[in-house]
């Protein structure tokens, strides 16, 4: 609960204490000329502590302080002291002056709306200046950005919306709104002079007021004492801070201040929204004690101290309470202040003017410094205040900004030091006013703020670290916050620079150059910094601090891109700015200090190299210095500047920068990198190895690793190209290895670590050659653009694999303006094609089009090595697929630029040709030592960029061919295509020749034309080199493969010559015998059989189900479909019955006397079919899932019991028990289900209670009069329960006490001679199948009573704290499992019906293992279990058995319109029949089938039909089959829609009741007319009688209501109807009667189809055609008279007739239960046809979505938005979730929102959408997991935290992915599956 700001209490305003109202004298006083601000002070001073009230409310536990409640209330001190200041500045009437001024509608043409924290907003990628630039809902709504290419994000706080403003937006900078407000004048009728007067003094009271009281120790505290020391009227009051977490403030409250620790939440939650709190109300000497005692209790005793800032004690102040009282009046009078601004320009132009005035304490400079004495709330207000009235207008918005950057270094200062989030500080205004080009532009031309900013970061955040001129950072954690925060710095100077401007003035020119002075100064520092030495004896005793320094590149990163694009604009800041470089590298001596040189000899080339070892001296991978150069230096060339040029410029100055010097800091970086990739520096540990990922990561690697090659591209262009590679030779310590006789020396010395690194550094050179000649796409360096090098970039990444949309977006650096996004696409779209995702689960990749992988570049350097190796395999799999040479060749390169031109020269270079010639001899010696097919490979690679640059005829002072013919490269090249100890590279060596040869060609065609003997034709000439040329190795492959199968294919020829030899020699020596089995085989064939028919194919002609059915198939002729019950029984199928226990691994098979075989199953409460609209505090029902695998019970308990013990051991990982009684959970061993409990497995029904062998048919069952003698008829059975019912009643009767003498349940004999019925015991027996009681297994019973155990559990942890109240006898409570028994079952099933209906599943169709095991074991379960109850149960199962009985057969009770028919028809399958039996010991009844449960079920059929009968709605029904090809609204009204025709009613119906005799057709009309509740409404309007006449008419309806009203369309409609609502009951009812008499489902039942209406009744035994149940005679009609009748449905009828009048009408086919209150109690309707539960339907469009909730409030507090509003997906309902602010209790506990509510909406489970983050999370029993939402962008991606923030649209089948998995229960088990990942972080979820 909010502290100050709970509901406003509306009290009578106070009485005058003068005669004078504060508004006359005011006026009097102006008129008088006296008024100053300072009478309004006073005033505000005097009145606010009037309404800010506390109160301690004292409770009963002792040993806490009372709870103290603290209010403020805004809207009487609105009332009475704003809105009489309004009316003082503004006249007489306020409220219409304000109206007319906003008809006048001049608010702002800029927006300004300030965002609060997650808040959506948007920014467009097409028309943004950069992404700073936003719109909140309303304007983005109303802009033309909504049509383009638009990005989603959540606010941090503290920004505004930038519509309007048109520095924001390159086109459409005005929504709809802020367009037309450009149109209006400035001046207004309203605001006259006198006006403005007035409203200047009470602006600057409320400012000066504002500025004196808020403060956290204010002066005002001691202004507002007025004498009064004594008394409680002080309050502690305790502060925000962003070091301690919510737990420490808690226990410090809880544990000082003696706070319950749910008020100590409360608190908590509010000092985190406000940044305060009143803690106590007491005596200055309290009050004071306690803040002493918080103060003292957050320093640790122990002085190792884990961080500085964790020792900083909590902030309070004890204020007077009138001072604090002045503080929230303050708060107030800002909020409204502000929002008084934006009413009219006027109103800003004075607020402007008095924050410019210097002398007042309200002045703007010290409003930005006073910012860090207030607490968070106080800042808000201010921000906004400030944002409101001063950002609308440009000038006033130019005024803030100078003071801004004049302040800016004492600002940033005070936000360092100080512990509140950024975006509570006043710092956070610069992207509001930095982000603006013009000002921008200003403060770099006029305020110096590029040198301020960069002068402030380095005096602030990096001078302490500075040793030896190199930056150095303390591996100390308090520095690194205190650095993390001055980082924001460099975000202010990324804003800065952002828009570079077309033209540079002179100003700001210099302006600029001061501030790349400053950032000199900077990477002057940096580079070098965190310089390292290899560790050679030991290895490092700590990892040294490296983060800091990287993140410190990654901020600054972008700003030096965006000075060098800066200068590359312009020439003259180019040239100063290259100068400025040059100089700041000379005096810089991090490696090229006084380092010594010496001359190197390679091939005969001289070169004078830099001694420096980086093995043993140190090297940095921080070179900002050297990199910024290169970056300056690729822009020289478009403006025609040369080095040589302005090297004579430099010259002049005395300041000398050689190339030699510009690439040895960046080779000494790559010979470390290479030394690493060696194993020369384990020693150094992983700090080493994180900066090179780094160094190479794509956040990084743009202005480092792509420098540094750049810097070499630039030296190798600059040098001499001999002289150039020698540098790096020497570098990498290979000056000997360049040497001819290297291998000779090497004999000598031994094979030892060192020998194996310097072969590994030859790689890493060879490496680095190929990446300096081949990476070139870089402007500048060639003739490319950005896009190309984009282009080059993306194909790359694709080689590797389809990229998803995303994942190529992670893998591409940023852009600086983010404004790149566009050209990404368009580049993407060049050269990819986009491959649509397929289902739910996939998302759409990116594939490269095929002609691109021509320019794959196997050693790219942006590759790792995992990607290289991908990108090669792939490679070389597409060119053996096509069939062309397996290799992997080098691409084109794009032409070099003039200034990089002479780079080309190294590829004919003397060096470079000595070195490919060496490594090709030692590749051709095979005793060569120092040779690895890799060398040969990249040496390849090198030769291949040789001959393509001269191919492309680029450089014409390119001649390769000439020099390597000096080498005799092709000889050698020959040669190595010949030598097999290279077959592996043999493709590569043939690629080379053969692009060689073209090169001969070119260059020296009558060398060729010799060659190919004078043939000109190049088919010709290619045969010949083929002829000359080794095969390529796929040719090679083929051959071998041709050789290898003509040798198996001779081998099984002559394999089957042996034996065709053995054959005959066989037949031969037994020629008799072949001679008589040919005579008896040719006597015997009646017809010829086909030679390929065997004897098994004549075999199966039998039919099978004929063999099946034995006896049974010859019973009757029309039996054609197999029934379960009834006089057609089929017999039951024998299912498998042995089984492998998944334990022990042993043959088990299911008896009664052997060892019990369970099955693992998880029990949970669901709410999941329940209905949404039905009584609130709707009990929950139990559900039963199991997975099916079998395991003896001996080996379950055993693993059971160390799981048990694992699961207590470990620690509580992720969850927290909400309820004490909880099962216990664990995985089924084999399959890893979620499980809870476990399911007895039993043996088939039948076994235990054979079916009695079925009778010829009889003349009816229906009729008493035509039973035949074997089984008692439907019309006994009805009189047996109504007998059954009374007795059971006496029975209850008796007490406790007296049953022992009695001790007898009414007995079979006893029941049928008071039934008064024709029949014997015997005849009863067989109906019931009344057997001995089965002994059942002990263990079996145990398993049971485990299983009622977990039942109790689950229902006790759904009850919570209600179980004590609802059920006083916990023993009472654990009888009632029984009957939870029975309502589980039938809950289940309801539930696996509606599931296979939403999968479209019908029930013959093969269900999974899971469903058809958990039916079968529960259902037999639960039969078995009927009759073996004990005395205690049977007691209380009769009692409830005569209500059912009493209900269904009497008529007492609810109607049959409450009736769930299923639920019924299962308890009554239970529960009675052994309340029969009951009185003898011995016997029982297990239902399984017999003709009692025939009976039951046709009850619960004919109770249906009849509930279907009077919910029918003719007018209804005609409309929906009109709007049949529509979606209808009604769920319960659609449900199998598909399955009946849509016409108007089916001719077949209609022709079936044309059939029908007269008698049979005019008793349905009587029926309908006299039952439904929809005709007999309409008759009565049309009588329109009153009550008591109704009630007579009542009585004799079916007289006076014709029957003839009723047409044949009216009743073929109504049997279709009714055929349709009793889909759902009979394919329940089937599912249950499969797993009760093990019949399985006929064959003519579809499997791809809907189920029809009359198979399903052919297999229960039904009468299929609906007519039979309309005839008068038979008990049927009977029957539904009996249930038509009741009087519940006549008032029902009277109540719709009654609201219907007064215009409030229910629909009566109400497709979710209605709850309509009547005089005798609240009924419940309960539909036939179940509605299809479904989830909430959500919004199509995301941003619709998250726009709904943009301004829903904390319902604990009107004043704060929602943080975190989470949208329950079953109900809709939004709530706050994860925030400590909303946490209701359960049982004892405090728990979040969406756990609180998830316990009542979804039973312990619930699916949330948290709407900001675009997240969806299961919850379960305390624990939780995130899951894919259903929203997805347009690749098929989602997108959970709008990180991408890509328009997202809903995805149907990933929103029904989700509804299936909570139809189906399987909520609790995805949760367990997605936590068992190790990985998966902590959560508190009970909290959320």
């Amino acid at each position: 609960m909010d502290r100050y700001d709970m509901e406003d209490v509306v009290v009578a305003p106070p009485p005058e204490h003068d005669g004078s109202s504060p508004l006359k004298e005011w006026r009097l006083k102006l008129q008088a000329g006296t008024l100053t601000r300072n009478d309004f002070i006073e005033y505000f001073k005097k009145e606010s502590p009037k309404y800010f009230e506390f109160q301690t409310e004292m409770e009963t536990d002792a040993p806490y302080t009372p709870t103290l409640k603290c209010m403020f209330k805004e809207s009487l001190a609105k009332e009475e002291i704003i809105d009489v200041m309004v009316e003082f500045m503004l006249g007489d009437n306020p409220v219409t002056a304000l109206e007319k001024l906003q008809l006048e509608g001049n608010t702002a043409t800029v927006c300004g709306k300030v965002f609060k924290n997650g808040e959506p907003t948007y920014s467009c990628r097409e028309c943004g200046v950069d992404p700073t630039c936003v719109l909140c809902v309303n304007c983005f709504k109303r802009s033309a950005h909504r049509f383009h290419k638009y990005k989603m994000s959540s606010s941090g706080g503290g920004g505004c919306c930038d519509c309007g403003d048109d520095e924001a937006w390159k086109r459409d900078q005005y929504c709809e709104l802020h367009l037309a407000n450009r149109k209006n004048p400035l001046e207004s009728k309203i605001i006259t002079s006198a006006v403005l007067e007035r409203a200047e003094i009470c602006f600057s009271a409320i400012l000066s007021f504002c500025v004196n009281y808020l403060e956290i120790e204010p002066n005002a505290s001691l202004q507002c004492l007025d004498g009064e020391l004594d008394g409680a009227n002080f309050c502690t009051v305790l502060y925000n801070d962003e070091s301690h977490t919510f737990d420490q403030v808690i226990q410090t409250l809880t544990k000082i201040a003696k706070c319950r620790h749910k008020d100590a939440m409360e608190i908590v939650a509010a000092i985190d929204r406000e940044g305060r709190a009143v803690v106590k109300c007491d005596t200055f000497k309290e009050c004071n004690d306690l803040k002493t005692a918080i103060e003292n209790q957050m320093i640790p005793p122990s002085g190792l101290l884990t961080n500085a800032r964790h020792s900083q004690s909590l902030r309070t102040s004890v204020l007077n309470i009138n001072s604090v009282a002045c503080q929230q009046f303050a708060l107030q009078l800002l909020s409204w202040f502000q929002e008084f601004l934006v009413r009219h320009y006027l109103f800003r132009k004075i607020f402007a003017t008095l924050m410019q005035q210097k002398n007042e304490s309200f002045c703007i400079r010290l409003i930005l410094e006073y910012d860090v004495k207030l607490w968070k709330t106080a800042r808000t207000c201010w921000h906004r205040l400030l944002i409101s009235g001063m950002l609308m207008e440009y000038e006033n918005k130019m005024v803030l900004a100078q003071e801004f950057s004049r302040r800016y270094a004492t600002i940033v200062e005070d936000f360092i030091s100080d512990d509140h989030d950024h975006s509570f500080s006043i710092v956070s205004l610069s992207v509001q006013l930095f982000t603006v080009p013009s000002i921008a532009h200003h403060l770099i031309a006029q305020e110096g703020i590029l040198d301020k900013l960069l002068h402030t970061f380095y005096h602030v955040a990096i001078e302490k670290f500075i040793h030896n001129r190199r930056l150095h950072f303390s591996k100390n954690i308090a520095s690194m916050a205190f650095f993390k925060r001055a980082n924001y710095i460099l975000y202010d100077l990324r804003y800065l620079l952002v828009l570079k401007p077309e033209v540079l003035s002179n100003e700001l020119r210099s302006g600029f150059l001061e501030g790349c002075k400053a950032l000199m100064r900077v990477l002057n520092v940096m580079q070098g910094m965190e310089s390292i030495t290899r560790q050679m004896g030991q290895h490092m005793d700590y990892e040294p601090e490296w983060e800091c320094a990287f993140n410190l590149h990654i901020k600054l990163a972008s700003t030096i891109s965006q000075v060098i694009e800066w200068a590359a604009s312009d020439v003259k800041l180019l040239r100063k700015l290259y100068k400025m470089t040059v100089r700041s590298l000379v005096t810089n001596n991090f490696i090229v200090g006084s380092e010594k040189v010496e001359p190197k000899t390679v091939a005969g080339h001289v070169a004078n190299c830099l001694i420096y070892d980086v093995s043993l001296r140190p090297v940095s991978i921080h070179l900002p210095l050297s990199r910024f150069y290169a970056g300056i230096y690729l822009h020289l060339g478009t403006h025609d500047l040369t080095y040589d040029g302005l090297q004579a410029e430099t010259e002049a100055l005395n300041i000398k920068l050689t190339p030699r010097e510009i690439i040895e800091p960046v080779l000494c970086t790559q010979a470390m990198i290479a030394q690493v990739a060696a194993g020369m520096w384990r020693r150094n540990g992983y700090s080493l190895l994180h900066q090179l990922y780094f160094y190479r990561n794509v956040r990084c690697r743009v202005e480092m690793l792509d420098r540094d090659i750049v810097c070499l591209q630039i030296g190798a262009s600059l040098m001499e190209s001999n002289e150039f590679l020698i540098h790096m030779l020497n570098k990498f310590n290979m000056i000997a290895w360049a040497q001819p006789n290297y291998e000779t020396e090497l004999a000598q010395s031994p094979m030892d670590d060192e020998f194996m690194r310097q072969v590994s550094m030859t790689d890493e050179f060879l490496d680095l050659l190929i990446v300096i000649i081949g990476e070139r796409w870089m402007p500048g360096v060639s003739i490319v653009s950005e896009e190309d090098r984009l282009r080059k970039e993306i194909i790359q990444l694709l080689c590797t694999k389809s990229h998803s949309h995303s994942e190529l977006s992670r893998a591409l650096p940023d852009g600086n303006g983010g404004s790149n996004d566009s050209i990404i696409e368009d580049v993407i779209n060049t050269v990819a094609v986009f491959k649509k995702p397929v289902g739910a689960e996939s998302k759409g990749v990116y594939e490269l089009k095929e002609h691109l992988y021509e320019e794959f570049n196997v050693y790219f350097y942006h590759y790792t090595k995992e990607e290289k190796s991908k990108a090669e395999e792939l490679q070389r799999e597409r060119r053996k697929a096509k069939q062309q040479l397996v290799c992997c060749p080098p691409p084109m390169l794009p032409q070099l630029t003039p200034a990089f031109k002479s780079m080309a020269n190294i590829l004919q270079c003397n060096v470079f040709l000595s070195i490919t010639t060496m490594v090709m001899d030692r590749a051709l010696d095979a005793s060569s030592r120092s040779f690895t097919e890799s060398h040969l490979q990249k040496v390849l690679h090198l030769l291949g960029f040789a001959i393509q640059e001269e191919l492309s005829e680029h450089y014409p002072f390119l001649s390769f061919y000439e020099r390597s013919q000096k080498f005799g490269v092709l000889d050698k090249l020959d040669e190595l295509a010949r030598c097999s100890r290279l077959e592996a590279h043999r493709d590569f060596v043939l690629w080379t020749i053969r692009r060689y040869k073209d090169l001969q060609a070119k260059q020296a065609p009558n060398v060729c034309s010799t060659s190919t003997a004078a043939s000109t034709s190049s088919g010709i000439q290619q045969s010949q080199q083929c002829e000359d040329l080794p095969l390529t190795s796929e040719q090679q492959a083929r051959l071998d493969k041709e050789a290898r199968s003509r040798l198996a294919a001779e081998r099984r020829n002559k394999i089957m010559a042996q034996m065709q030899n053995a054959q005959k020699s066989f037949m031969m020596s037994n020629a008799e015998l072949f001679a008589i089995t040919s005579n008896e085989e040719s006597g015997a064939a009646s017809s010829v059989q086909k030679p390929g028919d065997s004897l098994m194919d004549w075999e199966d002609t039998a039919d099978p189900r004929e063999e099946e059915l034995g006896a049974a198939a010859l019973i009757s002729p029309t039996s054609e479909s197999i029934a379960c019950l009834g006089k057609w029984r089929g017999q039951c199928e024998a299912g498998d019955n042995s089984f492998k226990c998944i334990l022990c691994f042993e043959d088990c098979s299911i008896s009664s006397q052997g060892p019990p075989l369970v099955s693992s199953a998880f029990l949970q409460t669901s709410r999941v079919i329940s209905s949404k609209s039905s009584v609130a505090g709707l009990k929950a029902a139990l559900h039963v899932s199991c997975c099916g695998h079998v395991m003896h019970y001996n080996c379950w308990k055993e693993y059971y019991s160390s799981e048990e013990s694992k699961e207590l051991r470990r620690p509580q990982r992720n969850r927290v028990s909400l309820t004490q009684a909880q099962n216990v959970e664990f995985h089924c061993p084999y399959c890893r289900t979620l499980s809870n409990t476990v399911l007895p497995v039993s043996e088939a029904l039948a076994k235990f209670s054979p079916p009695h062998p079925s009778q010829p048919p009889m003349a009816s069952t229906s009729t008493g009069a035509g039973a035949a003698e074997n089984v008692l008829p439907l019309d006994c059975f009805v009189e047996i329960m109504r007998t059954l019912a009374t007795e059971l009643k006496t029975f209850q009767t008796i007490s406790d006490k007296d049953l022992p003498l009695y001790n007898k349940y009414p007995s079979c004999i006893a029941i049928l001679r008071k039934s008064n019925i024709i029949g014997d015991v015997a005849q009863l027996e067989r109906s019931a199948q009344i057997i001995e009681k089965p002994v059942m297994n002990l263990n079996w019973t145990e398993v049971m009573d485990s299983f009622h155990k977990a039942m109790r559990n689950a229902m006790q942890s759904q009850l919570q704290g209600t179980l004590s109240k609802d059920t006083p006898n916990t023993a009472d409570f654990e009888l009632d499992t029984v009957s939870l028994l029975w309502d589980t079952c039938s809950y289940t099933l309801q539930a696996l019906e509606i599931y296979l209906y939403a999968i479209q599943k019908p029930l013959k169709a093969e269900l999974p293992m899971r469903h058809q095991s958990c039916a079968s074991n529960f259902v037999r379960a639960c039969a078995l279990y009927s009759a073996d109850l004990k005395q205690a149960q049977i007691r209380s199962q009769s009692e409830q058995a005569a209500k059912l009985l009493d209900t269904i057969f009497n008529q007492k009770g609810p109607s049959v319109l409450e009736w769930d028919c299923f639920h019924m028809l299962v308890q009554l399958n239970f529960m009675v029949p052994n309340l029969m039996v009951a009185a003898d010991a011995k016997k029982a009844i297990i239902p399984s089938g017999s003709m009692f449960d025939f009976y039951i079920l046709q009850t619960c059929f004919l109770a249906n039909m009849t509930k279907a009968v009077i919910y029918f709605d003719y007018d209804k029904e005609l409309e929906r089959r009109k709007a049949a090809h529509g979606d209808d609204d009604d769920d319960s009204e659609d449900r199998m829609q598909q399955s009946t025709s849509t016409s108007a009613p089916a001719p077949t119906m209609l022709q079936y009741v044309e059939q029908l005799s007269p008698k049979i057709k005019h008793n349905m009309a009587t029926f309908y007319v006299k039952h439904n509740l929809a005709a007999r409404l309409r008759n009565f309007e049309r009588d329109g009688r009153r009550r008591e006449e109704y009630e007579e008419m009542g009585m004799g309806m079916g007289v006076e209501a014709s029957p003839e009203d009723c047409t044949l369309k009216h009743l073929a409609m109504l049997l279709d109807y009714v055929q349709r609502q009793m889909r759902s009951f009979l394919r329940c009812a089937c599912l249950f009667y499969r797993c009760m008499t093990d019949v399985d489902f006929p064959s003519t039942f579809p499997t791809d189809k809907p189920d029809r209406f009359d198979l399903m009744c052919q297999y229960l035994g039904l009468e299929p055609q609906l007519g039979v149940y309309f005839d008068m005679e038979s008990v049927y009609a009977t029957m539904m008279q009996s249930f038509a009748s009741h009087m519940y449905i006549r008032t029902e009828l009277f109540e719709r007739a009654l609201s219907k009048r007064q215009g409030h009408a229910l629909s009566p086919s109400s497709s979710s239960s209605t709850t309509v209150s009547a005089p005798e109690s609240c009924r419940t309707l309960v539909p036939c046809l179940r509605p299809l539960p479904h989830l909430v339907t959500l919004f199509d469009d995301y941003s619709d979505l998250i726009n709904s909730v943009s301004d829903i409030f904390c319902p604990n507090n009107e004043r704060e938005e929602m943080k975190t509003p989470t949208m329950c997906l079953i109900c809709g309902t939004i709530l706050c979730g994860h925030s400590y602010c909303c946490q209701p209790e359960l049982g004892k506990m405090n728990v979040g929102a969406c756990t609180h509510h998830a316990h009542d909406c979804g039973a312990e489970v619930g699916i949330f959408l948290r709407i900001r983050d675009c997240q969806v999370v299961y919850l379960g029993r305390g624990k939780g997991c995130f899951v894919q939402p259903p929203y997805l962008d347009e690749y098929g991606e989602t997108d959970q935290g709008l990180r991408r923030g890509n328009p997202l649209r809903l995805c149907k089948a990933a929103y029904d992915r989700i509804f299936l998995q909570w139809l189906g229960h399987n909520l609790h088990e995805e949760i367990a599956r997605l936590n068992e990942n190790a990985n998966v972080a902590v959560t508190q979820w009970h909290h959320m």
